[in-house]
């Protein structure tokens, strides 16, 4: 028997990884589990099973998904895993305050643009290996958007301890 040996863990671990997780493979694997255990007559977890069948079918009936959808063999559209970019984002939210506040501070009349600091703040994040090509400024525009107004009113140092080490805060003069 190929799942003589899944534990109530690790099918509780399946459940929430369709459940939660949109994970196709954890659905087909939760299936063959029940599917085995049904032909050979052998015990099975009930209580997984309902949980599974009352999730599938509440998508099904409530809110109109296909069987392959609500079992968790297909991804619905939207529901892929998205990679976790808080880590760049806050990186670049960061690094986008403190070049407005030095370059807003030293140089009265040459301050930069926000276009300009939105393109800093990429090419910093890209030579850190933190950006997907293609990405670039849209990315550090979303991250900005989302965590400015919470990191507005922290002090310099605050925003400097979330950057990476030795990054350079780039005034437009040469003295800064």
């Amino acid at each position: 028997m190929k799942w003589h040996d899944v534990g109530d863990s690790e099918l509780n671990g399946a459940l929430a990884a369709v459940k939660y997780g949109h994970d196709p493979v954890a659905a087909k694997n939760l299936i063959e589990y029940f599917l085995e255990r049904f032909r050979d007559g052998s015990h099975y977890n009930e209580h997984i099973l309902l949980e599974f069948l009352d999730h599938a079918f509440g998508k099904i009936i409530e809110e109109g998904w296909s069987a392959d959808h609500a079992f968790g063999l297909k991804l619905k559209r939207g529901h892929h895993e998205r990679p976790d970019t808080t880590e760049r984002d806050v990186i670049a939210t960061a690094y986008m305050i403190l070049l407005m506040r030095k370059n807003k501070n030293k140089n009265k009349n040459k301050n930069w643009t926000w276009l300009e600091v939105k393109g800093e703040a990429a090419n910093l994040l890209s030579q850190a290996g933190l950006l997907p090509d293609g990405k670039g400024e849209k990315a550090v525009e979303e991250a900005y958007a989302f965590y400015a107004n919470v990191f507005a009113c922290l002090p310099d140092q605050a925003l400097l301890d979330m950057l990476p080490p030795d990054t350079p805060v780039i005034s437009r003069d040469k003295d800064g």
